[in-house]
């Protein structure tokens, strides 16, 4: 994290294909080794802004998909972690100055250490994200028009 007060960009990594509306119905998974010592991440997402220039990753996965949205853990991943491909960018109409892209996530492993919070918590951290984050789209919208 201290990174990002000095040098690093941060991408926010929740929306995925089939989804929708439904965020929280997202696929990607983060599979705790034995020893407890670190995870392994695994799925795809989509419209990831600032996918390109990003030097960590927030990426919300599921430690226990039976629990559902409860199980949604939110983990740090640094940006040149083996496993992680940041796909082709969208071509947008607008918001050109930073990149679009999906991310895949292939058995990216990630220290336990790197949850960000605690394990089951990442819809609530989402959310308030998501929250705060609609008053400068809401700007945004209003200066467009």
């Amino acid at each position: 994290l201290p990174r990002l007060a000095a040098d690093k960009v941060s991408s926010f990594c929740l929306s995925e294909a089939g989804s929708g509306s439904d965020a929280f119905a997202l696929k990607t998974t983060a599979t705790r080794s034995s020893d407890g010592s670190h995870y392994i991440l695994n799925g795809n997402k989509l419209w990831i802004s600032n996918a390109k220039e990003a030097g960590v990753f927030l990426v919300f996965a599921n430690v226990d998909p039976s629990k559902g949205y409860k199980g949604i853990t939110a983990f740090m991943v640094d940006a040149e972690t083996e496993g992680i491909t940041v796909g082709t960018p969208e071509n947008k109409l607008g918001l050109r100055a930073s990149s679009t892209c999906p991310l895949i996530l292939d058995n990216v492993k990630v220290d336990a250490s790197n949850i960000l919070g605690e394990i089951g918590l990442g819809y609530k951290y989402c959310i308030n994200i998501l929250n705060e984050g609609r008053i400068g789209i809401a700007a945004q919208q209003l200066g467009i028009a």
